[in-house]
């Protein structure tokens, strides 16, 4: 039953013909989430509760993410030390799988606005405004059911207005090249001991056809070179991240999100969050206030189940250098959203393109 009501999904998803990104269609997102539902291979963060549990994986990460929004309160003045409030352990344990910030895997589309080569850096706002949100990414091997501890989190979203930076498209704002010379809001950052990457960034404005997202790829082998980014290895995921409605139609209401006059889409009608829902997932981050209302910070986090042997192969559309976002020669995505490769209709080039083996 739940596979049939996935491929049901998915038809009519299809048979709506709905865009990603304005004037893009969705069609081969969709089909590429669906291949992925239907792979043999595939477990998501919930298949490992028992091990990460007895492992004791979920309690110190519980304690370690009281502890860092408890800093954060006493840093912007809300709290002070001595006042940490502690929630017991066996219930996080309990619920573990069961709410959002967990049971995540829904591999997605990189989209139109991907640009390699970004800086290994935790703050990524580079002076942008917005709903600052300090950001726990974890990632579970869920072949293993174990942290990865060696990878590298990519993270990019737009801005509170709906921009991304590093390129220059339309439908990308008011299609300007305003934005091409900065890489705001992207960057990316090693996991650590615990698989966690931490990142400093705003909750994304929403642009025409898609609900409010931020992008990650998660990398693995790649090498750091001497200009502080990454290069080679291969890359396991890509996925997005949402936000709960009704605390997004709050963001939406607070400054510079107001001042977007970009239509707007909400998740309900988002088609691939709607996928991304499918097949026990759960996209949407668990966010937290920092102090009373949402201009004081907020606190996020969500657990990414990948497995390390896959192979994902996305395509940026530009390379960021020293001159800004320059394009890259035969992306799929030039030209987008007129005369791109993947501008229309194109279901997955191969089965590797979804989940290859080692």
């Amino acid at each position: 039953m739940v596979l049939f009501s996935q491929a049901f999904a998915a038809a009519v998803l299809l048979a709506a013909g709905v865009v990603a990104h304005p004037g893009g269609n969705t069609n081969r997102e969709i089909l590429r989430r669906q291949a992925h539902l239907d792979h043999p291979e595939r477990r998501n963060v919930a298949s490992c509760k028992r091990d990460l549990v007895e492992s004791g994986w979920v309690r110190e990460q519980h304690i370690r993410r009281e502890a860092r929004l408890h800093e954060l309160r006493v840093a912007a003045g809300f709290a002070k030390e001595h006042e940490i409030v502690r929630r017991d352990p066996a219930e996080a344990e309990e619920e573990y799988g069961a709410s959002a910030a967990c049971t995540l895997d829904p591999e997605s589309t990189e989209g139109p606005y991907w640009v390699m080569g970004e800086l290994i850096r935790s703050d990524v706002l580079t002076g942008e405004k917005g709903a600052i949100t300090h950001l726990d990414i974890n990632i579970i091997d869920t072949s293993g059911c174990k942290p990865v501890t060696d990878a590298y989190v990519e993270l990019w979203g737009s801005n509170a207005t709906g921009v991304y930076t590093g390129v220059v498209a339309k439908g990308n704002g008011d299609g300007s090249n305003t934005a091409v010379a900065t890489n705001a809001l992207r960057g990316v950052q090693p996991t650590g001991k615990n698989g966690t990457a931490t990142f400093t960034t705003v909750i994304p404005g929403h642009y025409v056809g898609r609900t409010n997202h931020l992008h990650t790829i998660i990398h693995h082998g790649a090498q750091l070179l001497a200009n502080n980014t990454i290069r080679g290895g291969t890359i396991s995921h890509v996925g997005q991240f949402y936000i709960e409605q009704n605390f997004l139609a709050q963001v939406e209401a607070t400054a510079p999100y107001n001042t977007n006059k970009q239509a707007i889409t909400k998740n309900a009608v988002d088609p691939l969050f709607n996928m991304g829902k499918q097949g026990g997932d759960d996209p949407v981050m668990k966010i937290s206030l920092i102090g009373s209302k949402i201009e004081d910070g907020l606190y996020a986090t969500i657990d990414i189940g990948v497995n390390p042997k896959a192979k994902q192969n996305p395509q940026a559309v530009n390379l960021w250098t020293a001159k800004g976002g320059q394009p890259i020669p035969n992306s799929p995505w030039t030209g987008y959203p007129d005369t791109c490769k993947y501008c229309g209709f194109r279901p997955p080039m191969e089965k590797k393109d979804v989940l290859e083996e080692q």
